[in-house]
């Protein structure tokens, strides 16, 4: 299979190389190239020359040489290997702990969310606590409500792809059990958040530059965005904003004109051959400032 995008220091790159697993939603791959979380790449099958856009779910294993991603497919219906899938198993639910607020939630996973977790133990998703995206790992603390599983409809219409990333065709009712809380945890009941994969398909980035400012501690830094979405955007410079901090952004800026700042947080950051650091910022849903982190 070929594989086209841009790895973790903004490079673009081509590169022939070998499916690990291939999944009805996603396929996990080998690659030289290194990738940043939530990286949009090209999966090509050069026997067919079908093509279809996925992003980075997760790596399952890497070393020097080769590292293994899982790509989920951006059109849940995409098969450029023109495969028969056996019928679907049910889906596994696990509960997740947030490692920023330690909220606990229940979701089903698809395939590709699966082959990640088993391997990593652990999965990036958005936190509405935290209003950003982080870490969540297995728990063993009790869940009053789960989500329930999705299950793709036909697609009847060009448009109905970008439709179902924000209203879902099916959606499998939870049994009687899962539904119903107890009134005594129905207050510290967590609410349903979107899966991973669901959630970034929301919030397809656009592969733009434009001027932003950074503001943090009182400065502010003028920066070249990129990957822009509804939901963040990723920038490069030469000061360091570790994960986890919290800043304000102008997306556009002008340096003469009126600027909206708007909180967010560093959801990664990378560290460049140059000596420069490649970050992800995600937009606090709130639009309280909560503060400077020193």
């Amino acid at each position: 299979m070929e594989v086209i995008g841009a790895d973790l220091y903004g490079q673009q790159f081509f590169e022939n190389t070998r499916t690990v697993t291939i999944h009805r939603n996603g396929v996990s791959v080998m690659l030289e190239n290194k990738l940043g979380p939530d990286t949009e790449v090209i999966v090509r099958n050069p026997e067919t020359n079908e093509e279809a856009i996925a992003f980075v779910v997760g790596q399952t294993s890497g070393d020097g040489a080769a590292h293994v991603y899982g790509l989920a497919f951006v059109d849940t219906f995409a098969n450029i290997w023109r495969l028969q899938f056996p019928a679907a198993e049910p889906a596994r639910t696990v509960q997740l702990i947030c490692s920023g607020c330690h909220s606990v939630c229940a979701i089903s996973l698809t395939d590709i969310e699966l082959e990640i977790f088993e391997a990593s133990r652990e999965l990036t998703r958005s936190c509405d606590t935290c209003n950003s995206f982080m870490a969540w790992k297995e728990t063993g603390a009790k869940v009053a409500r789960k989500r329930p599983d999705r299950s793709p409809a036909p697609v009847s219409h060009p448009r109905a792809i970008e439709h179902r990333s924000e209203t879902p065709a099916a959606t499998a009712m939870p049994s009687a059990n899962e539904s119903q809380a107890s009134p005594a945890n129905s207050s510290s009941a967590p609410s349903p958040v979107a899966s991973p994969i669901e959630e970034r398909r929301k919030n397809r980035r656009a592969g733009m530059k434009m001027t932003a400012c950074i503001r943090f501690s009182g400065l502010e830094f003028v920066v070249t965005c990129e990957d822009i979405s509804k939901g963040g955007f990723r920038f490069t410079g030469r000061k360091e904003f570790p994960k986890g901090t919290r800043i304000e952004t102008a997306v556009p800026y002008a340096k003469s004109g009126t600027n909206i700042f708007t909180p967010s947080t560093i959801i990664y950051c990378h560290k460049m051959p140059d000596g420069q650091f490649r970050h992800g910022v995600s937009y606090t849903k709130s639009r309280r400032s909560s503060g400077w982190d020193s």
